[in-house]
């Protein structure tokens, strides 16, 4: 792989604070980005997003566990029954998002004057 730079090393070059990096590349997965559609609508049981989605718990879990790292997801636990586990999004995380989307996003602070490719050695 002669010429690859690593993700890493290329996360690493990116003018992009960690958690949105993190958050975006969490909610890449179009699997991901279903469940956080479920849970925009309200807390959900694991086994109401097994069925929805058609996945096993396990692929839930996983899903979940990135969603969770990424600060966008938390759960809790039955208080009578410790074996069901609901999912609800995470408001200080989805604010934080919505900040830095809003941040990269903001076209005020974006220099209007046109392009130009007259560089020396340039083919433009």
């Amino acid at each position: 792989m002669a010429g690859r730079v690593p993700q890493r090393q290329r996360e690493a070059q990116l003018p992009v604070e960690d958690g949105l990096w993190l958050a975006l590349s969490a909610l890449a997965d179009p699997t991901r980005l279903r469940i956080v559609t479920l849970l925009s609508e309200r807390e959900q049981c694991v086994c109401y997003l097994t069925e929805e989605l058609g996945l096993s718990q396990g692929t839930i879990s996983h899903h979940m566990g990135v969603l969770k790292r990424a600060g966008l997801v938390r759960d809790r636990r039955d208080p009578d029954d410790g074996r069901w586990v609901y999912y609800a999004l995470d408001e200080a995380g989805a604010c934080r998002l919505k900040v830095h989307l809003g941040d990269l996003l903001d076209t005020s602070r974006t220099d209007s004057t046109p392009a130009s490719c007259r560089l020396p050695g340039s083919k433009c």
